[in-house]
Formats: structure tokens, C-alpha cells, sequence
């Protein structure tokens, strides 16, 4: 018999989460993908998406981090249930992938395999928001999204279902958790990197959170450490002002 991470309540095992098991995973992650699209629009329709994507940030951020918070409530128990173990080593490897994140973009701009955005497209809250209480708070909201939402959103989708499902395809709730295979580890790695505009440093981390998925078998350590990550870059960026990381 196979060995089974997931436990399907009996209520819905002829539903379509049943047959489509893929939905709790790739909805949140669509979804919170999805609100940010019209920044890429470009001069559509007679308008600027991109200026009208940097005026309303703070709202879009807003509405999406709550969108995806809120469908992985109501999908939770269709998800593999999280080994919260190893938890010092993720918080070890979060705090590493920070120092590796910095570093590894500022080293591909200075080998020009990427380049930094330019001022008008960097989204900087002192001059969007002068009023202090209203900075502030987004520097709360932005800070806190990608440490407690973020994290779960897409290690449940990079390391938990993608990983598997290049290993079984839509029968991969038969594999096990952190189990080995280099298609997985390079594939979900590369496209994770190509999620963000830092792309370089982004295959990086994918490549660094894969090692800990597979060091450790626990996805609870590979949120943690994404969400280590994550705060400590937020923190970075409010006390440098180095905006091209957010």
C-alpha cells in the first residue's frame, strides 16, 4: 500500500475536490497571483495600469493577501497534514536565505544578468504615502502578508503539490512528502525563480528551501524558514529604503 499524506473527509469523496484534489492548492495561489496582473498591463485601453497598480498597492496588497488567507481556511482539511518538526533548522535556513536573497541580486546586476528597476517602477511608500499613521500601517500589512500568509500559500503549492504531482502526476497525494527526485527539486526551483523578478536569486532560494524540504521531509520547516525569510526582508527593506526588494 502506498504511503498516503493526505486524508480526504468522508463527506466529499465523491465531490469535486475528490476528483480535482489539485484545486486547494492552485486556487489561493491564482487567485493572489491574479490581483496583481494589471500591473503588467502596460498603456491598455487608454490607461496606465502600472501607475494605477503603484497608486492603489497598499489595497491590492491588501485584498489578496485576505483573499488567499481566506481560501486556505476553507480548504485546510484537503491539505497534507504539516510535520512541524525541525523548526530550529528552518528558522537557521530562514535567516540564511535573507543574507542569500540580498546578495545573490546584487551580484547578477553586477554580472548584468538582471537589472534594477527603475525609480517609476519601484513602489516607494515614503512619497505614495506621506501621512505616517497610513505608511505605517502598510509597512505592517506588507510585512505581515508574506510572513503568515505567503509562506503556507506557497510552500503548500512549490514543495507540497507541484513537487509531488512532477512525481505522480494527479496522483500525487500517493507520494510521500520531501521524497527525492531531481526533476522535482530542479523544475519547481526554476520556476519559482521565474515567479519573481528577481529570478536569479529566486532559483537560488528554490534550490535552498528544496535542500531543506529534503534534509528534513517537514513541510513545517520550509514555512517556517520561508517566513523567517520573509520578515527579515521586510524588515531590510523599512530600515535601508531599499524598495526594489518589496
Amino acid at each position: 500500500m502506498p504511503k498516503y499524506n493526505y486524508t480526504l473527509p468522508a463527506t466529499d469523496e465523491r465531490g469535486l475536490i475528490a476528483e480535482r484534489p489539485q484545486i486547494p492548492y492552485v486556487l489561493p495561489i491564482f487567485i493572489f497571483m491574479t490581483f496583481m496582473a494589471p500591473g503588467a498591463f502596460g498603456n491598455l485601453a487608454g490607461l496606465d495600469w502600472h501607475e494605477l497598480w503603484l497608486r492603489y498597492l497598499p489595497g491590492i496588497y491588501t485584498a489578496k493577501t485576505i483573499a488567499a488567507a481566506l481560501l486556505l481556511y476553507v480548504y485546510w482539511r484537503y491539505y497534507t497534514r504539516i510535520q512541524w518538526s525541525h523548526l530550529t533548522l528552518g528558522v537557521v535556513v530562514g535567516l540564511f536565505g535573507l543574507v542569500q536573497w540580498v546578495a545573490t541580486e546584487y551580484a547578477s546586476q553586477a554580472m548584468g544578468l538582471t537589472s534594477a528597476p527603475a525609480s517609476a517602477d519601484i513602489y516607494n511608500p515614503i512619497d505614495r504615502l506621506p501621512d505616517p499613521a497610513w505608511r505605517y500601517t502598510f509597512y505592517i500589512l506588507r510585512t505581515a502578508g508574506p510572513t503568515l500568509v505567503v509562506p503556507v500559500m506557497e510552500e503548500l503549492f512549490w514543495r507540497d503539490f507541484l513537487w509531488r504531482a512532477l512525481i505522480r502526476g494527479s496522483r500525487f497525494q500517493e507520494v510521500a512528502v520531501g521524497t527525492f527526485s531531481w526533476v522535482s527539486l530542479l523544475v519547481v526551483s526554476a520556476i519559482f525563480g521565474a515567479e519573481h523578478h528577481q529570478w536569479v536569486a529566486g532559483v537560488g532560494y528554490g534550490l535552498l528551501m528544496g535542500g531543506l524540504l529534503l534534509r528534513t521531509k517537514s513541510l513545517g520547516a520550509c514555512i517556517v524558514a520561508h517566513g523567517v525569510t520573509n520578515l527579515t526582508l521586510g524588515l531590510y527593506v523599512i530600515c535601508t529604503a531599499d524598495w526594489q526588494f518589496w
